[in-house]
């Protein structure tokens, strides 16, 4: 199994953005300095889930779910802990550590060269007017084309081949990212001729691969890189690196099926929309189709081919819906397609059929039902063993109930649905050990230093805390152990902020007040922040001695002198001559 250094966990929350994750998925409102909303973990009517941007948590007050980004994503997306931080490190464009990789090529050299070519592609179409003419035709603008790096492929079976293969080395890079084929004769010959060029890029905007559309009508009509160790057909969402701003301001994101229906749009001001990269939607990009929105809208073309695309991506639907996540499915008119709506009608007439989208169950019993002639009880028991099966899978209990409720007006007959699983975590999720307040009320001592420490890690007054002592509170406040724990980790890191070191000991222990904690009012000046951290520090420092004297005196009372440690009996003695000195001076 995959390991992460602790440094490499902390880079990757350093460099994550807990409001931006969160919000793509559960609209979030502002309201003070933290961000509300209701919680994706529990039904509820009111807002009791909240988010702080400044500490990188999220807390709820109602079903005490909480965690920082690892955590919302193993338990929103149902990732494991290892799948969670490198999607993280993915979305953050931090690459994985190397160690644990199963060996293989090094993809920078092949992205080196697949930039090479965009260059070369480029330039290839500012010297070739039909090709220009064919984008102009398209209605792209210059700076459309600048945008995507759009490029033109010449005719010509050694055109990457004479400029990027000078030896055996080069060539063989050429046919690892894709560019390049060799035939069996160990001929090389280009992939991509009398083509114009759509460079893939994945979704931080780094160059995987390219497709071309033919010119001159050869077949196949559309061609993609081949699968190489960058591009990965199942995965590549095209135009998601330009559309994450836009489907994050609109909170949804539309999958079209054609490159040029992408760049149509994004050029009318509709730039939220993406493209399967010639294939049928994987379950791989619904994921990340999810990741950015919580509402999908599936856009295909009126004809056969296109309805029969949108009942295969239903398949992979059901077991994907959960809260907060929402799947619609929209048919363009007979003989239209984005590109040609919006030359038409401009973005106007896009986002006029946009709002006819249509839930994509309703979608999916609809057709269903125009399968079977529900007036034959055998079709009618066919149409319904369907239909329970499909919609026993969806994780929203709220939208099974109301489906539920929809079949059996359809059929006209009671259905009682199998319920599945709605469990917050993966069992893989690792199982924090819980951490008790010694009563409710007022918070203890070690639970307001503890909260101190969170906020400031960097106050020298620490350094004059006797954690050594911390081990006489265990038995009276188990947050002394996570305090202890909280300052071991400040000592070996003198360095860390506040978002690391909560993370670190979130990883560790199920802080649940902790985390409410967090969402307390600040304390408020720096300079009573250091005072109020002075003077706890002190107050514990009292706390910790009078604990230790405690555990010394039960200790040799119920087990004798030779119970003590050394250092324990010259402190029993030690008191013990103060108490008869203060009873003589009495």
């Amino acid at each position: 199994m995959t390991r992460f250094s602790q440094a490499f966990i902390d880079t990757v929350l350093a460099r994550s953005d807990i409001l931006r994750l969160i919000d793509s998925r559960v609209p979030l409102k502002k309201k003070g300095k933290d961000y509300w909303s209701c919680c994706p973990f529990h039904q509820e009517k009111s807002p009791s889930f909240s988010v702080s941007p400044e500490k990188q948590i999220y807390y709820c007050f109602g079903c005490h779910a909480h965690g920082n980004a690892i955590g919302f994503l193993m338990a929103y997306e149902r990732l494991s802990f290892v799948e969670a931080v490198s999607l993280l490190a993915e979305e953050a464009g931090i690459p994985l550590p190397q160690e644990g990789r199963p060996e293989g090529p090094d993809p920078r050299p092949v992205r080196a060269i697949l930039e090479a070519a965009e260059k070369l592609y480029r330039e290839a179409l500012h010297s070739h007017p039909p090709a220009q003419a064919y984008w102009r035709q398209r209605g792209l603008s210059d700076a459309t084309l600048d945008l995507f790096g759009l490029g033109f492929a010449p005719d010509q079976a050694q055109f990457l081949t004479a400029r990027l293969g000078q030896n055996s080395a080069q060539r063989e890079l050429l046919v690892a990212a894709g560019l390049v084929a060799r035939r069996d004769d160990g001929r090389y010959y280009d992939r991509f001729r009398a083509r114009v060029i759509f460079p893939l890029r994945d979704g931080r905007g780094q160059l995987c691969g390219f497709a071309g559309r033919s010119m001159d009508g050869r077949e196949p009509k559309y061609l993609n890189s081949p699968e190489t160790i960058l591009y990965h057909k199942g995965q590549m969402l095209y135009g998601l690196d330009l559309a994450r701003e836009g489907i994050r301001r609109r909170r949804r994101v539309v999958l079209v099926e054609g490159y040029l229906d992408v760049i149509t749009l994004h050029q009318a001001g509709l730039d939220f929309a993406v493209a399967a990269s010639g294939t049928a939607l994987t379950d791989k990009q619904l994921e990340i189709l999810w990741r950015t929105a919580g509402e999908i809208v599936l856009c295909f073309d009126g004809d056969a081919a296109g309805r029969a695309a949108a009942w295969r991506a239903l398949q992979l639907a059901p077991a994907r819906l959960r809260p907060g996540r929402l799947l619609r499915v929209l048919f363009l008119p007979e003989g239209e397609d984005p590109d040609s709506l919006v030359r038409k009608g401009g973005a106007a007439a896009f986002e006029e059929i946009l709002a006819q989208a249509r839930p994509a169950l309703d979608h999916y019993l609809s057709v269903l039902r125009e399968r079977y002639d529900l007036k034959k009880a055998d079709e009618k028991a066919q149409f319904l063993g369907e239909a329970r099966a499909f919609l026993a899978q969806v994780q929203d209990a709220d939208l099974r109930a109301v489906y539920g409720q929809r079949l059996e007006e359809i059929a006209g007959v009671a259905v009682v649905l199998p319920k599945t699983s709605t469990q917050a975590f993966p069992e893989s999720a690792p199982k924090p050990v819980p951490v008790k307040a010694k009563r409710p009320g007022r918070p203890s001592l070690c639970q307001a230093a503890l909260r101190l420490l969170l906020q400031r890690p960097a106050d020298p007054h620490w350094q004059q805390l006797e954690r050594r002592l911390l081990v006489y509170l265990r038995d009276e406040d188990t947050h002394a152990e996570v305090l202890a724990d909280g300052l071991e980790i400040l000592s070996e890191s003198t360095h860390i902020g506040s978002q690391a070191l909560f993370a670190r000991l979130a990883a560790r222990w199920d802080l649940d007040a902790l985390f409410r904690d967090q969402f307390a009012p600040s304390m408020g000046s720096d300079e009573g922040s250091q005072n109020e951290v002075r003077d706890c520090v002190a107050r514990l420092n009292l706390q910790l001695t009078q604990a230790r004297i405690r555990f010394i005196g039960r200790t040799a009372d119920r087990a004798g002198l030779a119970a003590l440690s050394p250092e324990e009996r010259q402190e029993l003695l030690r008191i013990t001559k103060g108490r008869r000195s203060k009873g003589e001076e009495s």
